[in-house]
């Protein structure tokens, strides 16, 4: 059977977008049956709607297996942009929603190790003061999956450290023309756990450190070109004996459990010290500034949730800048 010839208009008159959510759900859930049970439908039901998609497709979404199913490689092409259509009907929504409600939407949120500490908690207080209505999403990875994301409408905002040259061009992903606004400068430190041996020392050397266990920025992280230059700049080689990681709550359990050093944002464990669970170690050596801030899509217009939400990020930059 020859596949069907596509074109926009046969497309719109084909596809419904009830059937978009359904197909988009049994990939999440793997099965048609788990799909079934998430989306309160009968089990006929989802494989009626995939199989007519299949149908007006002309191909073959799925395989199906006895552990559920898997995509194709047409299911593949078709996932990507099925998801970008349903971002956009997610943005449509909060639109509508935010023009005759004012307060209410969703805002999904991007981040990295540097502002999932202080930064974006304190944001989203100030936001839900203001809005208590708005649902916020906090989505974590580094920005090589957070801005190809972020350009196909999956996100809306990324909060983290800033490329190096985003101050220089404009950032391109997948297409779209991402724009950075830097709110305060980063520097790096080491850090260890209050118990450390130590913690207690006045004053340290970098190359008293380089035997020990460190953890470090993975090697795709913004902050990762940083780390290098760090020891670089005195003249040591990267540690090695060290874990690369950027899941705070991972390098907190290593640092309480072993004597690990850690190189981390200062924001990112301010917090931290000031609970007491963290040290920040006393060395002379080599700090490395950069940008915190937040990424978006240069030619969207946010919605008003997350523009009320980008401002409770500027307020909560500046108050962090007052406080220092």
């Amino acid at each position: 059977m020859t596949p069907p010839k596509h074109s926009r208009l046969s497309l719109a008159r084909r596809l419904r977008l009830q059937q978009l959510a359904v197909f988009e759900k049994v990939v999440e859930a793997g099965s048609i049956l788990a799909a079934s049970n998430e989306l309160a439908m009968t089990q006929p039901a989802v494989s009626k709607s995939i199989q007519e998609l299949e149908a007006q497709l002309g191909s073959a979404l799925f395989v199906r297996g006895k552990r559920g199913v898997t995509l194709t490689d047409f299911g593949r092409l078709f996932e990507h942009h099925a998801r970008t259509m349903l971002a956009e009907l997610r943005l449509l929504a909060d639109a509508l929603n935010a023009v005759q409600a004012g307060t209410a939407g969703q805002v999904i949120v991007g981040t990295l190790i540097t502002a999932s500490a202080t930064l974006l908690p304190d944001a989203i207080q100030r936001l839900q003061r203001d809005a208590p209505e708005v649902v916020v999403t906090v989505r974590v990875g580094t920005n090589a999956m957070l801005y190809p994301a972020l350009a196909r409408g999956e996100l809306d905002v990324v909060v983290g450290v800033l490329p190096a040259d985003a101050a220089n061009a404009p950032y391109e992903a997948e297409g779209a023309r991402l724009a950075h606004v830097p709110l305060h400068d980063e520097d790096l430190c080491i850090v260890a756990a209050r118990e450390h041996p130590l913690a207690q020392r006045t004053r340290l050397q970098l190359a008293d450190l380089q035997q020990l266990q460190w953890i470090v920025p993975t090697p795709e992280s913004v902050a990762y070109p940083a780390v290098r230059a760090f020891f670089h700049d005195a003249g040591l080689p990267l540690p090695p004996r060290r874990v690369e990681s950027v899941s705070m709550l991972t390098n907190l359990v290593l640092m309480a459990t072993a004597p690990v050093v850690a190189l981390m944002p200062r924001s990112a464990v301010e917090r931290f010290a000031r609970a007491g669970l963290l040290t920040l170690l006393a060395i002379d050596g080599p700090r490395y500034l950069s940008a915190v801030g937040y990424t978006v899509r240069a030619e969207r217009e946010p919605t008003a949730a997350t523009e009320r939400f980008l401002a409770a990020l500027r307020e909560a930059a500046q108050h962090s800048g007052d406080a220092g």
